[in-house]
C-alpha cells in the first residue's frame, strides 16, 4: 500500500537513509543500550550466585572432609573396644569353663548392686518421688 509520500515513506529511498532513518536509529541503539544494561545486569547476578555456590561448595568440602576424619577416629575407637570386649568375654568363658557357682553368685551380687545403687541415686535426684 502507498502513502501520501511515495512507497518508502517521507525519504523516499529504500537505503532508510530518508526522514525516519535518524530517529529510528537513535531508538534501535537506546534499545541496544538498554538490553546490554539488562544483559550486565543479568551476569552481574549470575556472577553472584556462581560464587556464593562456589563457597557452598568448598564449605561441603571441608565438612566433608572433617566428617571423614571423625568417622575414621570412632571406626578406630570401636575396634579398640571390640578387642575389649572380646578379652573381658574370653575372661568370662574362662571363668564359667571353670565351673563353679561361687562366680556366678558374685556376678548376681554385682548386678543386683549396682542397679539398686543406681535406684538410689535417681531417687535422690529427683527429690524422693
Amino acid at each position: 500500500m502507498h502513502n501520501a509520500f511515495g512507497s518508502q515513506g517521507r525519504g523516499g529511498s529504500s537505503t532508510g537513509g530518508g526522514y525516519y532513518s535518524a530517529p529510528t536509529d537513535r531508538i534501535k541503539e537506546t534499545n541496544h543500550n538498554i538490553m546490554e544494561m539488562q544483559n550486565n545486569a543479568h551476569i552481574d547476578d549470575l556472577s553472584d550466585q556462581v560464587s556464593r555456590l562456589k563457597h557452598l561448595t568448598i564449605d561441603i568440602g571441608q565438612e566433608v572432609r572433617s566428617q571423614n576424619d571423625l568417622i575414621s577416629g570412632m571406626e578406630g575407637q570401636m575396634f579398640d573396644a571390640r578387642g575389649l570386649l572380646g578379652g573381658t568375654l574370653r575372661r568370662i568363658n574362662t571363668m564359667m569353663a571353670q565351673g563353679g557357682s561361687r562366680h556366678m553368685c558374685y556376678l548376681v551380687a554385682f548386678i543386683v548392686f549396682t542397679f539398686m545403687a543406681i535406684w538410689y541415686i535417681l531417687k535422690q535426684t529427683r527429690g524422693g518421688r
